[in-house]
């Protein structure tokens, strides 16, 4: 029973409804912050959870929950929430109170089963960590604002004056034959770096060099090395291309044999893709072999669109087309219940 507790508030985390079937529908909805004027209180946002018992009809979300959860087929999971939901409302009538963990409570008032959500509302990954905030008006009348205005005159005021005494402080007369040695030092300064002296071979004309001169170096090497690529070096670097491309080409020529070996294995078998849909289950948890041999039987039957759905933990299973929604999933499933090959199928819900 505590188990079921655990699925509906983990469900209700990501999902505005979550329908127990065969006891009611869990419903959440937000609620915007707002200011308590009375007691100077920011409440937070919070998401609070309402029941209807109208709300029956098995939707298979709290069942898939128990099928991922205890890696359990379809039809056992519904056997496990009637059995909790059997469970729930026995401890309801005896007690006439329960609580539901982190959700609210439920109280029978006379004939009448009551639900009271919990004030604070239920854990929201978007709210949490808020908390009431307590924040009272500032009080701003006439002669604060009087006090304030005279303050700033008084320091503008200050200011001013501290500029002018700033000013006067900081007339310093400078001579005007130092003024002459600092220009006089400084075209001295600008001649010495814009004539470096010339370090290279002074003879040959035309070249400006302020750096050590490597030229030498190249006339003493053979030509073959300091016009380019030697012709041994040709010859040899030619034959290792011709090597190369043989190889690679070999290597291409198998490479497209395994593609199209793996290509034709593939298509018995699902495309991973990062896309949501739901799928109709005909088998789970059976061998990758097994289920390869299922889906080309059902390819023989015209069933064109089964294939072989590898999840992340490793699971096999048979499914059959793709659905954007569940309810078109179910409308699916409900017109093909006189193929045998559907009896024991589910919805199942791939991410």
């Amino acid at each position: 029973m505590r188990y079921l507790e655990k699925h509906i508030a983990r469900l209700l985390l990501n999902n505005d409804c979550v329908i127990v079937p065969g006891f009611g529908g869990f419903m959440a909805h937000n609620i915007p912050a707002k200011y308590d004027e009375e007691n100077c209180i920011f409440i937070p946002p919070m998401r609070i959870v309402g029941f209807n018992p109208q709300l029956t009809m098995n939707d298979s979300l709290l069942a898939q929950e128990y099928v991922n959860t205890y890696d359990i087929s379809f039809p056992e999971a519904l056997k496990q929430i009637a059995t909790d939901v059997e469970s729930l409302k026995r401890h309801i009538e005896e007690e006439h109170i329960y609580e539901l963990l982190r959700i609210g409570k439920f109280v029978i008032n006379g004939s009448t089963l009551e639900f009271i959500p919990e004030e604070t509302g239920v854990i929201t990954p978007a709210f949490y960590g808020l908390d009431a905030i307590n924040i009272r008006p500032v009080a701003n009348t006439v002669e604060e604002k009087a006090i304030a205005t005279a303050k700033v005159s008084e320091t503008i005021e200050q200011t001013e004056t501290e500029e002018d005494v700033a000013d006067e402080t900081l007339s310093v007369h400078i001579p005007l034959r130092y003024i002459k040695h600092v220009a006089a030092a400084c075209i001295a300064i600008i001649f010495m770096l814009t004539m470096p002296a010339k370090l290279g071979d002074s003879s040959k004309p035309n070249i400006n060099q302020s750096a050590i001169n490597a030229n030498w170096f190249y006339e003493i090497m053979p030509k073959d090395i300091t016009s380019g690529t030697p012709d041994k070096l040709n010859d040899m670097t030619a034959t290792e291309a011709a090597e190369e491309g043989a190889t690679n080409t070999e290597a291409n020529i198998a490479n497209n044999a395994e593609n199209k070996e793996v290509a034709t294995i593939t298509n018995n078998t699902n495309e991973q893709t990062s896309e949501r849909y739901f799928s109709i289950v005909l088998a789970s948890r059976v061998a990758k072999k097994n289920a390869e041999e299922y889906v080309s039987k059902l390819h023989r039957k015209g069933m064109k669109e089964a294939c072989v759905y590898i999840g992340a933990n490793g699971h096999v299973k048979v499914i059959y087309r793709k659905f954007s929604t569940r309810e078109e999933a179910n409308k699916a499933k409900n017109m093909l219940t006189d193929n045998i090959e559907f009896e024991g199928s589910w919805i199942t819900e791939i991410r």
